[in-house]
């Protein structure tokens, strides 16, 4: 044989060796892939099924219910814990479904707590907008691990809970609402429990639902919740909504704030920037004449003349859906809440100091004519002895700031979905307690 049918010869035993070789190796592969995935469908069901390198359920949960413990016992972070739990999370993308409702809903309520926390320990109020900037996609993946049906009667209210402050903390009515509807129908039909109801109280007055806040706040008060802790709560730290002054608000049932339902195209998040601020004394009431010129003189003007005020630069009215809050102008400055529309906002606060309880309310109005003006009155009442009401026509330029992006739902994850979660939007919009 010549050398050249040799080489052809090799050749073609070569290829023949590599195409058998080939061939085996995809019976092998096919093989290995039937055998792996008839693994991973026991392990998925044992609870230790790992898929793209992702935890499994049982690690996942138990990461989870230990980050939460380390969270609530020691308020503090473990930072390489943390981070490797986020990482997991951030990376389940569309493969929510593999896990149990439990374990989302654990997952979903460390993303929650891991989240404020950091913004918590934010040191200025820059470094805080931009630690809500960084976790709003936390969160979302957060409100599609709740796009889920647990079996368990007391893991569903925990999910209707937790969904809720969420939807709360994303700035999202359109989320709220349902959730919010739901535990009314629960209210109405006598089914509901003390903390759905206060929940939904806590987001009554955000979603402009003051007849709501006057009915589950007497829920809520009857359950044993004390307004009185709210309000120290809230003096403790001025980024809370005051409750029991909301609630007293929605008691008053003030006509065009807290007598009936707001519009939802009223119910948004924004901030205004205070540009401006006068006032002119209207009134200072005293039976004691000494005590009442002393108050107007503290003031350095007279009555019924224009002063204009300085105050910190970027102080700001902060506005959540249908309530503001603020600080007061006052020296010794107090937490404020209140109802707001468009055209109208009233908010009101009170402390106890060393010469008795004092009450501050700013109730104003925009100028038809010029938006960012607006107009009104304060009014400061000091319970001592003798007791002391001041009034205070007051004229604020606000500047509205850049408004909150509008509500962008995420896509949801498929498996695990509650039907009975997705309330049908277009007519329970329009539903009243």
């Amino acid at each position: 044989m010549s050398g050249w049918s040799m080489r052809r010869l090799l050749t073609a035993s070569v290829a023949m060796v590599g195409t058998l070789a080939t061939f085996k190796l995809m019976l092998d592969y096919s093989s290995w892939k039937k055998a792996r995935h008839s693994e991973r469908k026991k392990r998925r069901k044992s609870g230790s099924f790992i898929h793209d390198g992702l935890p499994s359920d049982s690690q996942l949960l138990d990461a989870c219910y230990g980050a939460i413990q380390n969270l609530q016992q020691q308020h503090n972070v473990d930072r390489g814990a943390s981070e490797r739990l986020l990482s997991w999370l951030r990376g389940l993308k569309r493969n929510m479904s593999i896990y149990s409702a439990k374990t989302r809903l654990l997952s979903a309520q460390w993303l929650e707590l891991y989240t404020m926390n950091r913004c918590a320990h934010a040191k200025s109020p820059e470094a805080y907008q931009a630690m809500v900037e960084e976790h709003t996609p936390d969160l979302e993946i957060a409100w599609r691990l709740l796009q889920c049906s647990p079996e368990d009667p007391d893991e569903q209210v925990a999910v209707r809970l937790l969904a809720l402050k969420i939807a709360t903390r994303l700035k999202s009515h359109e989320r709220m609402i349902p959730i919010f509807d739901g535990i009314i129908e629960r209210v109405n039909s006598g089914r509901v429990i003390l903390q759905e109801a206060f929940a939904a109280f806590m987001a009554a007055p955000i979603l402009g639902r003051w007849k709501a806040a006057r009915r589950l706040g007497k829920y809520a008060i009857s359950g044993g919740i004390k307004l009185e802790d709210l309000h120290k709560n809230a003096q403790q730290n001025p980024a809370i909504l005051d409750m029991k002054v909301l609630y007293e608000l929605a008691e008053e049932e003030i006509p065009g704030l807290t007598d009936e339902q707001i519009s939802i195209a009223e119910i948004r998040w924004t901030e205004y920037l205070i540009k401006g601020l006068r006032i002119k004394v209207d009134s200072v009431e005293c039976d004691d004449e000494k005590k009442r010129q002393e108050v107007q003189k503290n003031f350095q003007t007279k009555i019924q003349t224009w002063k204009v005020i300085q105050i910190p630069s970027q102080t700001k009215i902060l506005r959540s859906g249908a309530v503001v809050q603020m600080l007061s102008f006052s020296v010794h400055p107090i937490p404020m809440s209140g109802p707001a529309t468009d055209k109208r906002m009233l908010v009101r606060g009170y402390t106890d100091t060393t010469g008795g309880l004092r009450s501050e309310e700013i109730s104003i109005q925009s100028d038809p004519d010029k938006n960012e003006l607006w107009q009104g009155q304060y009014l400061c009442i000091q319970e001592d002895l003798p007791r002391v009401t001041l009034r205070i026509n007051i004229e604020m330029t606000l500047e509205e700031q850049k408004p909150s992006a509008p509500d962008k739902k995420e896509p949801e994850s498929k498996g695990c979905h509650d039907s009975k979660t997705q309330h049908t939007r277009a007519h329970t919009h329009a539903r009243t307690l």
